[in-house]
């Protein structure tokens, strides 16, 4: 196997090849606040999501999408690769719901302010948002990657009773602080998480195991309450996930299903969501010196990209 050394400039050049302006330097979890590889099936009359958000599969059900973009928004806010079915509830509250499948219902759907009924849908017919997929998953997956392959800083610890457990750091840093734990670790009887030390860290949590279901441990502490858009939970292992008290700290989980009842405070990329919680606006803009992987999997999925969005411009001629 044919090791190879990428970089975000490499996936950024990637990425313009593609035409896809929404790939920053910063990285996918800083431009969406939800991106799904699978399906969105929220499960009750809850889910919002409040910024924007980016489905690989269908929309199965849904909520509100999009409450925090800017007024009067022109952007695409919700991009959907599949289908997109929902109930009445469902609406875009800023910007356009672009998707690639088919669109059936509900009606007035469009809240955005100057827009006719339904006058935010966009059908997309030239296979740019498979591309879009394609790339956004290669570039995550290469950001997991790394952060996974990170070893743990030094003077870091996870430490306390059964009541109160507190991510400690006594180093220098400037910049990151990583922390490695399983899953186990991270679950406690009535665990309440706080970060004890200065918060302005950029602080990636690499959890291992397959699966977390959170039961009473909660890190709704002011600590994480003030820090979330500064907290990364890579799940690089993970395949189910339930947070049970609401949740900060943005998401990475590439390969799980989320089902949770808990809101979510921070950006999320997931396999796939059925819960009922609403995320909240938040955003992971860390952005990673040098991704290195094994798989020559993820210059597949770019070349593949790359490919699709040229077929659908010839068949545009």
């Amino acid at each position: 196997m044919t090791f190879h050394r990428i970089t975000y400039r490499n996936l950024l050049a990637a990425a313009a090849l593609l035409g896809l302006s929404s790939l920053t330097s910063a990285g996918p979890l800083n431009d969406y606040n939800l991106i799904l590889f699978g399906d969105l099936n929220v499960s009750g009359g809850s889910g919002h999501i409040e910024g924007k958000a980016f489905i690989g599969g269908n929309v199965v059900n849904a909520s509100v999408f999009a409450q925090k973009e800017p007024q009067n928004s022109t952007a695409d806010t919700v991009k959907v690769v599949g289908n997109f079915a929902s109930n009445n509830g469902t609406h875009i509250d800023r910007g356009y719901l672009a998707y690639q499948g088919n669109f059936s219902g509900p009606t007035n759907i469009c809240n955005g302010s100057g827009l006719v009924p339904n006058g935010c849908l966009k059908q997309v017919t030239d296979g740019s948002l498979t591309a879009e997929k394609t790339s956004l998953f290669a570039q995550l997956q290469a950001e997991s990657a790394y952060y996974k392959n990170l070893a743990a800083s030094a003077n870091t610890d996870l430490v306390g009773d059964m009541n109160n457990k507190a991510f400690t750091y006594s180093g220098a840093a400037t910049d990151l602080v990583v922390f490695n734990i399983t899953a186990e670790e991270l679950t406690g009887p009535q665990w309440s998480l706080n970060m004890d030390f200065p918060t302005s860290l950029n602080v990636v949590i690499n959890v291992s195991g397959s699966s977390f279901n959170a039961g009473n441990t909660k890190n709704g502490t002011q600590s994480f309450r003030d820090n979330f858009n500064n907290v990364l939970w890579n799940f690089y292992e993970a395949t189910n996930l339930n947070f049970g008290d609401s949740w900060f700290g943005s998401v990475l989980a590439l390969n799980a299903t989320i089902a949770t009842n808990s809101n979510l405070d921070g950006a999320v990329a997931a396999k796939s969501y059925v819960g009922n919680g609403e995320i909240h606006k938040g955003s992971w803009d860390y952005t990673p010196p040098v991704t290195e992987v094994t798989e020559p999997s993820i210059f597949i999925l770019l070349l593949t990209g790359i490919g699709l969005i040229g077929l659908g411009r010839l068949r545009r001629r």
